[in-house]
């Protein structure tokens, strides 16, 4: 069974994104805007369906060419995930008040560390991708798309 879990998750993250993007579609655009609320979901929905087909591919390829014994590489780590857990609902509840700009690099910078092991953890590469993509992303929406997001004490 160990040698089927990827392929298990991809299935399942392939019908939940479908269902996302079905959801996303009942939303609805105002007529005055180009970007409506649907516009976010969409997106993310497309870009989980693409991550979950490689996962899926993945599996397929693991499945064919493992045995059970050799599917489980990584131990599982559930202090990592309940953390995470804890980062991401501290930052939700956060990112109003104090920002996204703030709020996401300590969020990214945290997963990065999380996901990465400790001897292979490089503090300042990962202090300078969090800023890069945090600003990236927050033009991409403040300027591209004209979509607000929260400024917080900055």
């Amino acid at each position: 069974m160990n040698k089927y879990k990827d392929l298990i998750c991809g299935i399942c993250g392939l019908i939940f994104s479908a269902a996302l993007f079905m959801l996303s579609v009942q939303i609805g655009m105002k007529e005055s805007t180009a970007v409506g609320a649907d516009f976010l979901p969409k997106i993310v929905a497309v870009i989980m369906f693409a991550m979950f087909a490689i996962v899926t591919f993945r599996g397929v390829k693991q499945a064919k060419s493992q045995t059970a014994e050799k599917a489980l590489s990584y131990p599982p780590n559930y202090k990592g995930v309940a953390v995470m857990f804890a980062a991401m609902i501290v930052y939700v509840m956060f990112l109003k008040s104090i920002g996204f700009i703030i709020t996401s690099c300590i969020f990214l910078f945290l997963a990065l560390c999380l996901m990465t092991k400790k001897e292979e953890r490089n503090y300042v590469k990962f202090a300078v991708i969090t800023i890069i993509a945090v600003l990236f992303i927050y033009f991409v929406f403040m300027e591209v798309f004209g979509i607000r997001i929260p400024k917080g004490i900055l």
